[in-house]
């Protein structure tokens, strides 16, 4: 069954209610995930390996955190373009006592020319489905990541109908406030499909990259940038 078409949202979360919401809802298994599958990505894992990674639209910066406390030698740049996000971020990373390793960044993902260095790991958590235009996005990753670095992008893909889309919310935030329930809903019309993101790699030179459904709702790309 072919999906929905695709309903854009906006690309930058900086409302208030919308922070206060993400701040408080549990993500903590899902980002727990996607820092794991960051580091296997890598192929570095625990407390002997060391590397530098850059997450792209961090929000709260959950998943540095995680992967600082997972592999102790990781540092990570931390980017969102809302400040109300980074806000939070900051103080998460303070009370985590990770301000030494993980550096926050205010910029838009899509064009980061301040950041020069190249990072052994890039990654990326529930993004790509916020951006009107991917192309820039997926230049950029291929930018920042040295030859040969990994990448690891997780998001959602759209659900084949409206109908289907209401059921995963209600399947997997059924508990949450009203307001964290329609963004999710938002962002499942948002969403890309796989085929979608696949021709999206081919044209920025990513074409190596796998796609592949990991859940009811989730994609993930991983792989390596080519020299």
């Amino acid at each position: 069954m072919m999906a929905m078409a695709r309903v854009p949202e906006p690309e930058v979360m900086d409302g208030d209610l919308e922070v206060r919401a993400y701040r408080q809802a549990d993500f903590r298994a899902v980002n727990l995930t996607c820092a794991r599958r960051a580091l296997r990505a890598a192929d570095r894992a625990g407390a002997g390996s060391e590397g530098r990674a850059i997450d792209l639209g961090t929000g709260p910066a959950e998943i540095p955190i995680l992967l600082c406390e997972l592999a102790p030698g990781w540092r990570v740049t931390a980017v969102d373009a809302s400040r109300p996000m980074l806000e939070a971020a900051r103080w998460n990373v303070e009370r985590a006592g990770l301000a030494s390793r993980i550096r926050l960044v205010q910029g838009d993902a899509k064009r980061l020319r301040g950041l020069r260095r190249r990072f052994d790991l890039v990654l990326s958590n529930s993004l790509l489905h916020h951006l009107e235009d991917p192309a820039p996005f997926w230049r950029e990753v291929r930018r920042l990541a040295r030859p040969g670095g990994a990448v690891l992008v997780q998001d959602l893909f759209r659900p084949a109908s409206r109908a289907e889309a209401r059921r995963i919310v209600a399947r997997h935030a059924g508990g949450e406030s009203r307001l964290l329930r329609r963004l999710f809903y938002r962002s499942l019309l948002a969403a890309f499909s796989p085929e979608e993101v696949r021709f999206q790699l081919r044209v920025a030179g990513l074409g190596a990259l796998e796609v592949r459904r990991v859940s009811d709702r989730h994609l993930v790309v991983r792989g390596r940038v080519r020299p």
